[in-house]
């Protein structure tokens, strides 16, 4: 099978195969995959890339070595010490808009998570639709031990597990392991370290066959509605665009194809 490499970034890879599924990994493994301002610009670059590449059909993210990402890298943090309230602001904000493009993300996502998720690692984790992780991981919300605050995150953390969970893992800064994690949502299925891959693979491969068009108004659907009350408003939004939908190209085609018992075409 063909696989397309894009830029020769530094600190990650990004390619995709000829089933479409791209694949966005974190590699510095010499520092547990912590990142840093470069690797954030360089995954910003990358997801702009695959969000217009026509021939993706879903993302894996996911971390070379031992572990998925340690959080912030501390020599970048260091640095950003001496700088101004300002700078600090655009520095934050960069992750801020990495955060955003990947939880908007047009396809379906996967992260996979071995080893250790810390701090801002969480933020990538949560942006995805779905979540394997291996059955030994470790989970930490570790800002306030900084003195930070887990700030660019928190909308995507909070909406993944909930206020009440968010503010106890939040303030006291314990270890989440994997089976907890699992439990209050931080992510969705548990794999033995060598079945992680192919575990997340297998559930992107699961929705190929689906319309495209209708992966990617799904995904907006679902965050148009949970900033929404189910109002009279609401109920017209999904009504017209259901409505919208069964007239489209793909709705017909998805719906004929059914009816005649034979695959779509896309």
């Amino acid at each position: 099978m063909s696989v397309k490499h894009y830029a020769n970034y530094q600190h990650i890879e990004c390619q995709l195969n000829g089933e479409g599924i791209a694949q966005l990994i974190l590699n510095r493994p010499q520092c547990a995959n912590a990142f840093n301002d470069q690797m954030i610009a360089e995954l910003i670059s990358a997801i702009d890339q695959l969000a217009s590449d026509k021939a993706v059909r879903g993302l894996l993210l996911c971390g070379h070595g031992k572990h998925f990402s340690a959080g912030a890298d501390i020599t970048w943090m260091r640095s950003m010490l001496n700088k101004s309230q300002q700078d600090n602001q655009l520095d934050a904000y960069q992750l801020a808009t990495l955060l955003a493009k990947l939880d908007q993300f047009p396809h379906p996502t996967v992260a996979a998570v071995q080893g250790c998720a810390f701090g801002g690692a969480l933020g990538l984790i949560c942006c995805c639709d779905m979540v394997f992780a291996a059955d030994h991981s470790q989970f930490c919300l570790s800002e306030v031990k900084l003195g930070l605050v887990p700030a660019t995150i928190a909308p995507y953390v909070i909406r993944a597990i909930g206020i009440r969970q968010a503010r106890r893992y939040m303030l006291s800064a314990e270890p989440i392991n994997s089976q907890t994690a699992q439990h209050i949502h931080l992510v969705h299925e548990l794999a033995a370290s060598e079945h992680l891959a192919l575990s997340s693979h297998a559930w992107l491969m699961s929705t190929i066959n689906h319309s495209p068009n209708a992966l990617t108004t799904t995904k907006r659907l679902c965050d148009h509605c949970h900033h929404q009350p189910i109002d009279d408003a609401l109920l017209r939004y999904t009504s017209e665009l259901i409505a919208k939908i069964r007239v489209s190209q793909q709705g017909q085609e998805g719906l004929t194809a059914f009816l005649e018992k034979r695959p779509p075409n896309w």
